[in-house]
């Protein structure tokens, strides 16, 4: 839903082609699909161009956002004001620089559409990180010796996959191996990495678990996960010979 909303045309009836706003991610999505069939190929142009600048501040706005997760560690409340205030600074701006379109005078765009589209966007952010699920695994192929590899994803409703987690695990030895958790950038820190880890302690469970080596920014999360998790979790590098 974030991709309809910030990088794909706007239809001409939005947001007024819906007076009462959907509720719920499956209505936001199944409005989205309405909408986008009734664009009108006779749309006035230079509207046309306003709304696609004004939607791209609005996404270069999200963009910046994102850009600071690695360092700010923002939940998605955070996140979302963070974004909101970005914007409004943005839009007090007599003028404004903007990636692919230049400088744009702020006065000739539609601002409301610009705190609309934020709204929306933000609220189907929200939506999908209360929705994420655990889907259900696959081996990865088989194995030399007695490990076995998996991967599972988390996904939310209609969005697809937002993340997946590869991992392997040595029965013989009581061991598991997380090998792999990859979220793109704007689903840092919404609590799917800890969703992960639950998840693996929960279907193997009895496991001392071991990770790969990590990136910086990412050790701290994992530091902080051991020390609540009812499962032992060490830093060694070494999990057992068969790995």
């Amino acid at each position: 839903m974030l991709v309809q909303l910030l990088w794909k045309p706007l239809p001409v009836s939005w947001p007024e082609a819906v007076p009462q706003r959907p509720t719920g991610l499956r209505g936001l999505v199944a409005w989205a699909r309405e909408v986008a069939v009734g664009v009108s190929q006779d749309e006035d142009v230079e509207r046309r161009v306003r709304r696609g600048a004004m939607q791209a501040i609005v996404r270069e706005a999200f963009q910046q956002t994102v850009a600071e997760q690695d360092s700010e560690h923002r939940g998605p409340a955070a996140f979302a004001e963070a974004w909101k205030t970005r914007l409004a600074a943005v839009l007090a701006q007599e003028t404004v620089e903007v990636t692919g379109w230049g400088q744009l005078t702020i006065a000739e765009l539609d601002t409301g559409l610009g705190r609309s589209l934020y709204d929306a966007a933000s609220r189907a952010r929200a939506e999908t990180i209360a929705r994420a699920v655990v889907m259900p695994g696959r081996r990865r192929g088989a194995d030399d010796g007695p490990t076995v590899s998996h991967e599972f994803s988390i996904a939310a409703d209609e969005d697809g996959s937002l993340g997946r987690v590869q991992y392997a695990v040595c029965e013989p030895c009581g061991v598991g191996l997380l090998k792999k958790i990859s979220f793109s950038p704007e689903w840092h820190c919404c609590g799917f990495g800890t969703l992960a880890l639950r998840e693996l302690e929960t279907r193997h469970p009895g496991l001392t678990w071991y990770t790969t080596g990590q990136y910086a920014h990412a050790q701290g999360f994992y530091q902080r996960y051991r020390h609540r998790s009812d499962s032992p979790w060490t830093a060694n590098q070494h999990p057992c010979p068969h790995f």
